[in-house]
């Protein structure tokens, strides 16, 4: 841009490395699509997605700790790239998220207990039937 050029430094010069991770990278990402390098729209991002989770499939097949962890972080920058497409913001969904699972891993902790069961004690497929049974509650409201 004319004003990183005026700086006389690369565009994503500035971006505070000690910004949360998700905001740093929607910021680097912002600055890379105002010279130009950015998706055309968020389905291309959408197909980048898929091409990202199967390059951490590939990488847990590998069963390299490295490539995995390295694989992941593809992902999610890409993740928020869309989120940026989406014109979302990554952490406030993620931060949504978190209250969303909260709430329902809570429902599903009452719903077990007035059954008379505690949840370590809960198997595999009662946990999973009783997490959808709160999820389609939600849906009724």
């Amino acid at each position: 841009t004319q004003k990183a050029r005026e700086r006389g430094g690369p565009s994503l010069d500035g971006v505070a490395l000690a910004l949360p991770a998700l905001l740093r990278a929607r910021k680097l990402q912002a600055r890379a699509a105002r010279v130009g390098f950015d998706w055309d729209s968020g389905e291309a991002v959408c197909d980048k997605l898929a091409e990202e989770v199967a390059e951490l499939a590939a990488a847990r097949r590998s069963e390299s700790q490295s490539r995995v962890h390295e694989e992941f972080g593809d992902l999610l920058f890409t993740l928020v790239n869309f989120a940026r497409h989406l014109d979302i913001d990554a952490e406030g969904a993620l931060r949504d998220a978190n209250i969303k699972f909260e709430k329902r891993f809570k429902a599903m902790e009452e719903i077990l207990e007035a059954q008379g069961v505690a949840i370590q004690e809960a198997e595999r497929d009662q946990l999973e039937k009783v997490w959808d049974d709160v999820k389609a509650a939600e849906g009724r409201r």
